[in-house]
């Protein structure tokens, strides 16, 4: 059935939604961010400099995660579609030239303007191709509340950085919190289930397709700082052990969730929600991936070295933090806890202080194979999405 000429830049509900090319392209500018916020995060450690790190990788995440709905609500083939995405991948770009010194001076405009600039670019070209059609309410709600939180982002980029980190915080927060009670408005209301429908597919596609290609930048990370060593050497000890690490990681992910996204998604009574609440937690397992690479920047500049506290703390955290998120993962998309999951977090996390004195490659090592342990503990089953919370248990 032919769709209707106001709707024509909606997808067509009935054919498959595969992965375009225009999406790997967009997956590229997020590796080039997320390298950027490693390089930023080891480059000055300090408990407030990680806080700004998480504010910028929560707005670089959330410009993915739109985007990732925008593809699946709108035709990537259609040119105004690629024009919206690569206008996005443009910002984005941009955003990622000013991430190292985003709370320093002019760079917060850049940082905040991009921001804010690709969303009202998105918004205002959907709002204009859906006239006459009713789902041109649902970019009409997005873009009348990016406009609103964009006021905190580009008053913030003015504010010196103790308050521009409060300003931002508080921006990115609404961000998030809106679009997941979707976008309540007076008189417009808020997007229904209908309005949010997904493809469970697709997304869960991208979401596999996006961690997978992540994981690649702790290995390029350890690479990176290899220098020119003789091949037998620690550094080429580290190198590998990120690897392994990497390889975990990735094992830890697919096992008992991965293959099966896209029917928790589908089965869900809002598919949009659910889709939304596991980007959330696909962000603390992003979260997680960069500090393991920051972890490994550190480990190849010097295996051997004295260890600082912070040192330390980047080193450990990496494993817990995505950990904790796969836990998230799996409780609220399929209601199954996977006990090993949050038992590794607690023994990882004790097992951190207890290794102060070793240098940064012991550390690494003791961190690598508790993750080994739990990767590759035999699990029974698969998952069967159940709309009730009744929470299942699994080793």
């Amino acid at each position: 059935m032919a769709r209707a000429r106001s709707g024509w830049i909606l997808r067509d509900q009935e054919n498959p939604r595969r992965i375009s090319y225009l999406e790997l392209l967009f997956d590229l500018g997020l590796i080039v961010a997320l390298l950027r916020l490693t390089d930023r995060l080891t480059g000055s450690l300090g408990w407030n400099h990680a806080l700004e790190t998480v504010v910028l990788l929560a707005a670089i995440w959330w410009v993915w995660t739109v985007t990732a709905y925008t593809t699946d609500w709108y035709d990537p083939k259609l040119p105004i579609v690629q024009l919206i995405v690569l206008g996005v991948l443009l910002g984005g770009l941009l955003m990622s030239l000013a991430i190292s010194s985003a709370f320093e001076g002019a760079n917060g405009i850049a940082f905040a303007g991009a921001y804010v600039g690709l969303h009202l670019w998105r918004g205002l070209i959907l709002i204009t191709a859906l006239r006459g059609h009713a789902l041109q309410r649902r970019p009409m709600r997005v873009l009348i509340w990016f406009s609103l939180t964009g006021v905190l982002w580009l008053v913030g980029a003015f504010l010196p950085s103790p308050l521009r980190l409060v300003f931002w915080a508080v921006a990115i927060t609404a961000d998030f919190a809106v679009g997941l009670f979707g976008y309540p408005l007076p008189r417009l209301g808020r997007s229904n289930a209908e309005e949010l429908r997904v493809g469970g597919e697709h997304l869960a596609e991208r979401y596999r397709q996006m961690f997978i290609v992540t994981l690649g930048e702790i290995i390029l990370v350890g690479v990176r700082q290899y220098g020119d060593p003789p091949f037998m050497s620690l550094r080429t000890a580290g190198v590998i052990l990120l690897f392994v690490l990497t390889v975990t990681m990735w094992k830890i992910y697919i096992v008992y969730v991965a293959d099966y996204l896209a029917t928790g998604i589908d089965k869900a009574s809002n598919p949009g929600r659910i889709a939304l609440v596991a980007a959330y937690a696909h962000l603390v397992m992003v979260a997680g991936v960069v500090l393991v690479a920051a972890g490994g920047d550190l480990v190849a500049r010097d295996p051997v070295g004295e260890i600082e506290p912070t040192e330390l703390a980047i080193v450990t955290a990496g494993p817990v933090v995505f950990l904790a998120g796969r836990s998230v993962y799996a409780l609220v998309v399929f209601r199954a806890m996977l006990w090993r999951l949050p038992i590794g977090v607690a023994v990882l996390s004790l097992a951190a202080p207890l290794m102060r004195g070793l240098p940064p490659l012991a550390v690494a090592a003791v961190m690598t194979v508790g993750m080994m342990a739990i990767a590759f503990i035999p699990h029974r089953g698969r998952p069967v999405y159940r709309t009730r919370w009744h929470i299942r248990t699994r080793w």
